[in-house]
């Protein structure tokens, strides 16, 4: 598979073992890029922090989060292409994503723990959802 229509084009189809490779490893790399992140500002220390560093270690691995959600919903799109199901169901999955950070920040962990359940059973719906007939 090529990387670039993996990744950005919303054009064919995915079957079931790439769909989870490619979720899982974006997945993947955005926790360990959170995590690399949030280990270098603990070390550094809150209040000795310059601006730079903040936004090398805070910024950069949530505007690749971004870019992942992006991944996503491309990911989802081909899919959705191959499982024959609703055009609207990677806006969804992309909202779904992206809920419980918004949850988290804005405070109710109530809600926040309720919304993490959302994107799994879509995740779990693309995953695991046949082929349909040709």
């Amino acid at each position: 598979m090529e990387l670039k229509w993996l990744l950005i084009s919303s054009e064919g189809n995915l079957d079931r073992k790439g769909f989870w490779i490619t979720i899982l490893t974006l997945n993947f790399f955005s926790l360990i890029l959170d995590e690399i992140g949030n280990s270098i500002f603990l070390d550094i220390g809150q209040d000795k922090i310059s601006f730079f560093m903040f936004f090398l270690v805070k910024m950069i691995p949530r505007l690749l989060g971004i870019l992942i959600l992006v991944f996503s919903f491309f990911i989802a799109k081909k899919r959705i292409n191959d499982i024959g199901s609703s055009e609207w169901v990677p806006i969804a999955y992309v909202i779904s994503l992206f809920l419980p950070s918004f949850l988290l920040a804005a405070g109710p962990s109530n809600l926040y723990i309720i919304s993490i359940i959302l994107p799994i059973l879509i995740t779990f719906y693309l995953g695991l959802a046949p082929s349909r007939k040709k």
